[in-house]
């Protein structure tokens, strides 16, 4: 972004953020320190921190400075991984951040949640999934195959398609981190799964997630999601799945 970038840290802003060896890096900077990057340009401004770190000065300084600043005004913020959120006008922008002050205390005891939704109701689908839950069948290249495993009771990848989103972000490896089985996302999401083999039903729910993506720390990312059940040739049971990531019906903070 082009513009002006800047640390405001202890309520003011910082000329010379690292000369203490102790901050010596961002990272040190904003989670030990409690230091807020600003970057301010043409294309909006940006606010980053860290949520539990002692910087409240230094948010309520930027809080006041924001009406003389250039929207849209996006704020990237740490808790558990890294949260997007973006508005428009200054006044709302102002109040928003004054909120998410309000809860930086807060300590997420999960990383993964998912919301039933009502698949006759559209209006907030994106086209993708739209178009699946209409057709009740999901297109091999926009989906992934999961096989129920009766010994282990567990969901095993068989198949991604090339357009999905998790080839998209992790490529076409089985081994990536949303197809692993065990860990506490896959203990959550799955359960759905479950849920559309028991009842030989389409499912249709939202999910918000934390995921490690290359080359930055965890980031919290949510996605619509169609789970229809499927019976392989051989016998063997499992779902499709299709996935869009978009906006999502859950609220975390």
């Amino acid at each position: 972004m082009d513009g002006t970038q800047y640390w405001v840290v202890n309520g003011k802003v910082e000329t010379d953020p690292f000369s203490d060896p102790q901050t010596s890096n961002p990272e040190t900077l904003m989670q030990r320190s409690g230091g807020v990057f600003v970057n301010t340009g043409r294309r909006g401004t940006t606010v980053r921190w860290a949520m539990f770190a002692s910087n409240w000065a230094s948010l309520y300084y930027v809080a006041e400075t924001l009406s003389g600043l250039p929207g849209p005004y996006t704020f990237e913020f740490f808790l558990s991984g890294w949260f997007t959120q973006t508005v428009n006008d200054s006044t709302e922008a102002y109040l928003r951040l004054h909120d998410l002050i309000a809860k930086s205390d807060i300590h997420l005891r999960q990383k993964t949640f998912v919301k039933a939704m009502d698949p006759g109701n559209l209006t907030s689908v994106t086209e993708l999934i739209g178009e699946t839950l209409t057709d009740g069948r999901a297109k091999p290249e926009n989906s992934v195959d999961c096989v129920y495993d009766q010994l282990t009771g567990k969901f095993v990848v068989e198949r991604i398609g090339a357009n999905t989103s998790l080839a998209k972000l992790y490529g076409m490896s089985p081994d990536s981190f949303p197809c692993l089985s065990g860990h506490s996302y896959d203990n959550i999401v799955s359960q759905a799964y479950k849920q559309s083999l028991k009842s030989e039903k389409v499912v249709y729910d939202h999910v918000m997630a934390v995921f490690p993506v290359k080359d930055t720390v965890n980031k919290w990312m949510g996605y619509q999601r169609a789970i229809m059940p499927y019976s392989y040739g051989d016998g063997r049971k499992g779902v499709s799945v299709v996935t869009d990531f978009a906006d999502v019906d859950i609220k975390i903070l």
